[in-house]
């Protein structure tokens, strides 16, 4: 073989192998970066627009907010010149709004404005939010596609999304989330929680307060939970491991299946409300509380002495009662 043939080879292998060691870097510079410190009461509130990005929230012992706001380029508008920040701020309460000159409303962006259809929309720039705020006050969020994260916030927290992840971590007050499909993980919540969704996972772990779910055929999954559930779903799962049952637990689901794990001694009166193809299975001994016939039985009556009311409808599925 020719020496050049070899060399150019050789130079070739090199590449090959330097792909394999040495770091991608794929990062993408900001367009623009907006930041600034303002002057918050530490029972204020922080509300934040956004359709497409990022939002980062972490928390301090201070009265005063510092944001920054990275606005990155997109083909169609590589200066991201069209967008701004409108931040309104007095010492209750600081607003932030993603706003494009073209207009930022779904509408626009999936093709529609006040001229009727444009093909394709607007190319409205992702915009990366990194937010510091007083821990006690309250923080509400409404976006789009984000990916969000929320740690050690200890007001009460409000989200309105329609596919962006969602994470909250180390949650003191309530909190509020509203979701088409996107997933959700919370961890570490002292503080009620209100979940609204149509599917998607949502995996929650050491929850001590009410937890209430209302959705279509989305996937719960909980554990350490402590306090009460009520669980609404036409064909969703559920899966919830309980610390300890200190209030009533509601499940009711059209097709999905439920699993609900309890402490072995668990007080609860049980009532049930089941069509004839429902399976329930349980590590309790529930025949001295069964009722209806043979090809329909329900359950009505107290476990181990009773407590808080356990009630479970379901019109198909399987449904299951275990102790840890």
């Amino acid at each position: 073989m020719p020496r050049s043939v070899l060399s150019l080879c050789a130079l070739l292998a090199a590449a090959v192998l330097s792909l394999g060691v040495a770091p991608f870097v794929a990062a993408q510079d900001p367009a623009r970066t907006v930041e600034d410190t303002v002057p918050l009461a530490a029972d204020g509130a922080v509300a934040v627009d956004i359709h497409e990005g990022t939002i980062t929230v972490t928390t301090w012992e201070r009265d005063r907010v510092r944001y920054e706001a990275q606005i990155m380029p997109t083909d169609e508008d590589p200066d991201a010149e069209k967008v701004t920040i409108q931040a309104r701020t007095n010492d209750e309460r600081l607003r932030l709004a993603t706003d494009h000159e073209d207009g930022d409303d779904e509408s626009t962006v999936f093709g529609f404005d006040e001229d009727g259809f444009r093909w394709g929309g607007i190319d409205i720039p992702a915009v990366h939010y990194t937010i510091r705020m007083p821990r006690s006050a309250a923080l509400r969020l409404d976006d789009h596609e984000s990916a969000i994260e929320v740690t050690g916030l200890a007001g009460a927290l409000r989200i309105d999304t329609h596919e962006g992840p969602v994470t909250v971590t180390d949650q003191r007050g309530a909190v509020t989330i509203d979701s088409h499909e996107g997933p959700i993980s919370i961890t570490n919540q002292d503080g009620d929680v209100t979940l609204d969704t149509h599917e998607g996972r949502m995996d929650l772990r050491n929850i001590a307060g009410r937890l209430s779910v209302d959705t279509h055929e989305g996937t719960l999954s909980v554990e350490e939970l402590e306090g009460s559930l009520r669980f609404d779903a036409h064909d969703g799962t559920v899966s919830a491991s309980f610390a300890t049952v200190t209030d009533d637990v509601h499940v009711s689901t059209h097709d999905g299946d439920a699993t609900l794990t309890l402490p072995p001694t668990s007080g609860v009166d049980l009532n049930t409300d089941f069509d004839d193809d429902v399976d329930l299975r349980s590590d309790f001994d529930l025949s001295a509380i069964r009722i209806g016939d043979e090809d329909e039985p329900n359950y009505r009556g107290d476990i181990n002495g009773g407590g808080p009311e356990l009630y479970l409808e379901a019109d198909d599925g399987d449904v299951a009662l275990r102790t840890r």
